[in-house]
């Protein structure tokens, strides 16, 4: 019996090793305040350490999580104004999903949210709380977690992250409800409020299909059958096409490229050969800025 109880706990301490239960993310913050005339620099620090806790050591989602299987993210904070504890900044995030059988970390889309405005005195804990928001920062960078989630999801099964966009859905609302500065609905470039309502429409769900595409059946698959994977590729940017750049839907699309335009080239200039003329007069289309790159695809 002794010997059992001494397996028992032994296994338990090692599972504890290889899994947590709290930890969706392996983040990297970054706060720069080089904008900022400001001597005391040791704010920014605070805030930089505080978040990359908080990314890290918060249970959003309430899964079992292998270390392996925690969303990598880069989050780059610019700060352009400070006083009082008052800060306005834009922010850029960017999450990656390891690719089946491979070292490799696919990037998977940029998201850039030009102004944001919240207060932040040092020290005061950042926590998540589902049922109520008293930060503005809190709810900001809960907001953004969901959203990563729900998009690390949308790759592994059709619409899979449907579930986790209804979690930031609810920070929407706690953050409307509470006044927080841009929460509310406007005709700016970008918009936290239209941004998600297409995520959570039937709108987004071609844009849903080709990620599945994209790295289900092609990154996924690269390892085993390189041809069959660049077919499916192309077929995902196919269904980007179809979902269109106009109007609300210019933020995913160029999200999506801004993360994968330069491992889409790569992709296409070796490997085994595929008719490519139709990708490249679509990615042409959808993302002109790149056209650089594309010009490399024969």
């Amino acid at each position: 019996m002794r010997d059992l109880k001494k397996t028992f706990f032994l296994f338990m301490f090692l599972s504890g090793l290889f899994f947590s239960f709290s930890q969706d993310f392996k983040a990297y913050v970054q706060v720069d305040a080089t904008r900022v005339n400001q001597s005391n620099t040791v704010i920014f620090q605070n805030l930089e350490n505080q978040l990359t806790e908080f990314m890290n050591n918060t249970s959003f989602s309430g899964r079992k999580m292998a270390a392996s299987e925690r969303i990598a993210i880069n989050i780059y904070l610019n700060i352009s104004n400070y006083q009082d504890n008052s800060f306005e900044g834009s922010l850029q995030i960017q999450s990656s999903r390891p690719i089946y059988q491979t070292n490799y970390e696919s990037p998977l889309v940029l998201i850039k949210d030009p102004a944001i405005v919240f207060n932040y005195q040092e020290f005061t804990p950042l926590v998540l709380n589902e049922n109520r928001v008293d930060s503005n920062l809190v709810a900001v960078f809960s907001f953004y977690a969901w959203v990563l989630i729900a998009l690390d999801a949308d790759t592994y099964a059709f619409n899979g992250g449907d579930y986790y966009y209804r979690k930031a859905q609810n920070v929407l609302g706690m953050a409307q409800a509470n006044g927080f500065p841009g929460w509310t609905l406007n005709n700016k470039t970008f918009n936290k409020p239209l941004f998600l309502n297409l995520l959570v429409s039937s709108e987004s769900l071609m844009f849903k299909k080709a990620l599945y595409e994209y790295h289900l059946n092609g990154l996924d698959k690269m390892y085993g059958d390189p041809l069959k994977a660049k077919t499916e590729i192309i077929k995902a940017i196919s269904y980007i096409q179809s979902f269109g750049n106009n109007g609300t839907h210019r933020t995913l699309v160029q999200g999506f490229f801004d993360a994968k335009a330069k491992e889409i080239q790569e992709l296409f200039v070796a490997g085994p050969n595929v008719d490519t003329k139709g990708l490249v007069k679509s990615l042409q289309t959808l993302a002109p800025l790149f056209g650089n790159y594309w010009s490399d695809i024969k």
